[in-house]
């Protein structure tokens, strides 16, 4: 008996050890540490039609129906809405709306109240939310002004003489938003050829650089370096416009379809031009990531593809297709039983919690990725 009851002790550490680490790793996969490989694939049809800008908002979902902003919940339930008015448009964040019509000007927070509610001193073309800051391009296509706000509405910041003769293309913040890039195009250059501009917000212009006659029509900040893809290559430049050769990549006949940051780089996912605004739909894919430069093959023509949780997802008719990146081959998934029946026709973005937005023709749906 003196002998077996060290032994019992043994065998009963033993055993709340093992209960111990069976209860993290219960706690671990709830809170989705491991992923979301093991999630429920689920649908919930939305109230809204795929003409209605349905857009992701952080794990929510925006539409505008023609006169009113409305944001849905994660079950299609409505948060709340905000009344815009005809002939609106909106860009947004995770956590912020910018919406605007004509000359004014409405910052909305995550809950729907307006923080800025004002109108500008020209006509508004379009504007893009940072982390920190709304950027407003007012006044004509040719030589417009560009202003800073913070969320309160108070301006920062602005420029007009970087845009003499041109117009502006697009931008965007970066690096925690302190800093923003621009892109505009010289119009009364004998040859096309778009500017990039980086700018620290209220401090100075930073750099200024020119990407050629080849339009760049998407840039990501990833690992110190912005990212600048063009209809023909992938270059990487510093905050200065500062050009790292090494990171450049012929892109020609590929179009960026999304990108997910991973760690201090950025994974970018493209498919063939022709393909992305084909009928025939996609059928290849390609992924940059570092100095990985790899193509899949999808088993079926597919309306879209995605990144998420370093997973590859691609949507055809009937079918959900998933891969790791590192995987040889596609796993076939059905879709759940709220959309069989019906053909997915496009696929509209992705929420930040791993939920995509689909559509069956008009009606769009939530679907949880599994």
């Amino acid at each position: 008996m003196q002998i077996s009851k060290p032994m019992d002790q043994k065998r009963r550490f033993i055993i709340l050890g093992a209960i111990a680490v069976l209860l993290v790793l219960l706690v671990l996969t709830a809170l989705g540490v491991f992923g979301s490989g093991n999630r429920k694939m689920s649908a919930v049809l939305l109230r809204c039609v795929s003409t209605q800008d349905v857009t992701p908002f952080g794990e929510n979902v925006l539409y505008y129906d023609g006169m009113t902003l409305f944001c849905l919940n994660a079950k299609g339930h409505e948060k709340w809405s905000y009344t815009l008015g005809e002939s609106a448009s909106f860009s947004c964040s995770d956590t912020v709306v910018a919406a605007w019509s004509g000359t004014q000007l409405h910052i909305i927070n995550k809950d729907g109240h307006s923080t800025y509610n004002e109108n500008l001193a020209d006509v508004i073309q379009f504007a893009r939310v940072g982390s920190r800051y709304v950027a407003v391009v007012l006044g004509a296509d040719i030589s417009p002004s560009l202003i800073i706000k913070d969320m309160q509405g108070t301006s920062v910041d602005n420029e007009t003489t970087a845009y003499e003769d041109k117009v502006i293309l697009d931008l965007g913040f970066f690096s925690d938003g302190e800093y923003l890039w621009t892109t505009s195009m010289d119009v009364y250059g004998t040859v096309p050829d778009t500017i990039m501009h980086t700018f620290r917000v209220n401090m100075s212009n930073s750099g200024e650089v020119s990407l050629g006659e080849n339009l760049p029509y998407s840039i990501i900040y990833a690992g110190n370096e912005l990212n600048v893809i063009s209809t023909r290559q992938l270059r990487q430049y510093d905050y200065r416009g500062t050009l790292d050769s090494t990171g450049t990549v012929l892109v020609y006949g590929w179009q960026l379809v999304d990108h997910q940051l991973n760690g201090n780089s950025a994974m970018l996912l493209f498919a063939p031009s022709r393909q992305v605004d084909g009928v025939e739909g996609l059928n290849q894919l390609r992924l940059l990531s570092g100095k990985t430069d790899k193509r899949f093959t999808l088993p079926s023509s597919c309306v879209g593809a995605t990144l998420f949780n370093k997973r590859i997802y691609a949507f055809s008719q009937d079918t959900v297709y998933r891969a790791d990146v590192g995987a040889q081959r596609f796993t076939a998934i059905s879709l759940p039983s709220e959309i069989k029946g019906q053909a997915v026709t496009g696929y509209l973005g992705m929420l930040k919690n791993g939920a995509v937005l689909l559509t069956c023709d008009s009606n769009v749906y939530l679907v949880t990725l599994p």
